[in-house]
């Protein structure tokens, strides 16, 4: 594939993949690493984000498929590949939020041969209804509530916000039930129970739809998991990641 990600690795060990939010970046994994030193987490920056490409006019794709799940999907596993390639190992996947999104639809485009186990948190398979990051319509009005947003989650390294509007436009009209009912790998799901951006009506869904998902519900969080409870959710990961 051209275009290639901005990314860095931590720890040591078989590889572990772990992908972002829609309006963060790899940073937003930071709280985590000391938990997953065991690991050798890889932490890929997605299109607009952190030293990442971002769109122009010469690229190939439109803005709207540049910021796209399929795009999102296709870099990933690209990456994902090289890794498998560089370690002769399978990969872990993590996601967050909308990685869970990017995670599924690597999975529906792509296929887990590479990949070992994964680890969904904070994520759906389907955000409409229910799952409203951004109630915006223009550029500008997503810009504002990306700002906000940023501040309550406590994101210190954000996405453009062209990427964010356009990647909404993408994740909103994603339908990944199929994906996440085809998945073979063993998968933790994590949700926080106090989720107000993704409820945890779904994750409920994908614990109970991903054949071998193991639940873990995270008491008194709500989205922003990485940063609530590194350590607890960190040992939970390697503990789950260790087979």
């Amino acid at each position: 594939m051209a275009q290639t990600l901005e990314w860095r690795e931590a720890g040591i060990g078989t590889p572990l993949l772990l992908v972002h939010g829609i309006q963060g970046t790899a940073d937003a994994w930071s709280p985590l690493l000391p938990s997953l030193s065991a690991w050798r987490c890889v932490l890929p920056n997605l299109p607009g984000r952190g030293l990442s490409p971002r769109w122009n006019k010469t690229s190939a794709l439109p803005r709207e498929r540049y910021y796209h799940l399929d795009h999102y999907a296709d870099l990933i596993q690209a990456l994902l590949q090289k890794l498998r390639q560089k370690h002769e190992s399978p990969v872990s996947l993590a996601g967050w939020s909308m990685g869970v999104s990017v995670i599924l639809n690597l999975l529906a485009r792509h296929g887990d041969a590479d990949i070992d186990r994964l680890v969904l948190i904070s994520g759906t398979a389907c955000a409409t209804p229910g799952a409203v990051w951004f109630q915006g319509e223009t550029p500008a009005s997503l810009a504002a509530e990306a700002r906000e947003r940023a501040q309550r989650l406590g994101l210190k390294a954000v996405a453009d916000a062209d990427a964010v509007a356009a990647t909404w436009a993408s994740v909103r009209g994603a339908d990944l039930r199929e994906a996440a009912r085809a998945i073979r790998r063993p998968t933790l799901v994590v949700h926080g129970e106090h989720d107000d951006q993704c409820p945890l009506e779904h994750g409920l869904w994908l614990a109970a739809n991903v054949p071998q998902a193991r639940w873990l519900p995270l008491a008194g969080v709500g989205h922003a998991a990485l940063g609530a409870c590194p350590a607890d959710l960190g040992s939970s990961m390697s503990a789950f990641l260790r087979h």
